[in-house]
């Protein structure tokens, strides 16, 4: 709108003085007619568009303006334009078209809803051992045969004696369990990002050799040195919510420390985009893992199984 103003302003004054020039030469002033003939038709049409187009500015009360310009542009008239400004949209159009875009303003810059977004991680391990042999001493008049065993008291044992023979059987079965559920919620409106993430550091020490050259010799030193490894659990989530139902971008990740390798750090985490119903749990992804062995010895064998399994659900529920 200041720009057509401006070249008002600029061109109102030069087409008095090309009006009252005129050139001698025929030919010529027949030219300068028509090109002050085509300024004037210019400035009157700049004129009527200076009149036809409107600049307001509107205060937005809950939305921000990022999230309402990509929704109003496509709705503008062609010569319009929309911006932002400090929670304000600065808006040049038609005074036609300006009113639609009150209209359509109106229904989207209403309070978002207060949602509240549950993320459960569950973990579960089984592990199965099996052991089976036979162990004992054999002899006669011409030698002697002896199988030593492992001498593990548990398990169920049979033994068998004959004078100085005896045969000795062992069965050993062993399983476990363990089951590990991590709950987090956070509050969150509708439209906007949120991150959660608590966990623990925990020490790790470490020993290093460093070598350095004294005295033409080379001299070693062991140095020992503390470095903090984190175990965290967290989610990043953003909700967009239509009606019921809600869709989300969320990403999860679980870490917990590893017991076999000293400060070592399992980690799951997954990545992706839901939809679901609001106040229903969705799952999202869930990850399994098994392992099993087998060991034979001399009239005996071993076999052992280990079985992990994790999951990720999430639930939305609105806050009123």
């Amino acid at each position: 709108m200041y720009w057509t103003i401006g070249v008002i302003f600029f061109l109102g004054p030069l087409l008095q003085f090309m009006t009252r020039s005129r050139p001698c030469n025929a030919v010529t002033s027949g030219a300068w007619r028509w090109l002050v003939s085509l300024l004037w038709v210019a400035l009157a049409s700049i004129a009527a568009h200076a009149q036809n187009t409107v600049l307001e500015v509107i205060p937005l009360r809950y939305r921000m303006a990022q999230e309402i310009i990509p929704i109003i542009q496509p709705m503008l008239a062609r010569e319009g334009s929309v911006s932002g400004f400090q929670g304000q949209l600065v808006v040049r159009t038609t005074p036609a078209n300006l009113e639609e875009i009150k209209r359509i303003l109106a229904s989207l810059d209403t309070a978002p809803r207060q949602l509240l977004i549950t993320v459960r991680q569950d973990a579960e391990a089984g592990r199965s051992r099996s052991t089976a042999e036979v162990s004992g001493s054999v002899g006669g008049d011409h030698g002697r045969v002896t199988v030593p065993g492992s001498q593990d008291p548990r398990g169920g044992n049979v033994v068998l004696r004959e004078g100085d023979d005896s045969v000795r059987l062992q069965v050993l079965e062993g399983t476990g369990s363990q089951s590990d559920r991590d709950t987090q919620s956070v509050r969150v409106m509708e439209g906007r990002e949120a991150f959660v993430r608590i966990g623990q550091s925990v020490p790790v020490r470490e020993r290093q050799v460093q070598r350095s050259v004294v005295g033409g010799r080379v001299v070693e030193q062991v140095v020992e040195t503390t470095q903090y490894r984190d175990a965290a659990t967290g989610f990043y989530v953003l909700p967009r919510v239509s009606g019921d139902r809600v869709t989300l971008d969320i990403s999860t990740q679980r870490e917990s420390l590893s017991r076999p390798v000293q400060g070592g750090v399992n980690v799951q985490s997954m990545v992706t985009n839901v939809s679901g119903r609001l106040g229903e749990w969705m799952e999202i992804g869930g990850i399994g893992q098994d392992a099993s062995g087998q060991q034979s010895v001399l009239l005996g064998r071993t076999t052992s199984a280990s079985r992990s399994s994790g999951r990720v659900l999430v639930k939305v529920e609105e806050v009123r």
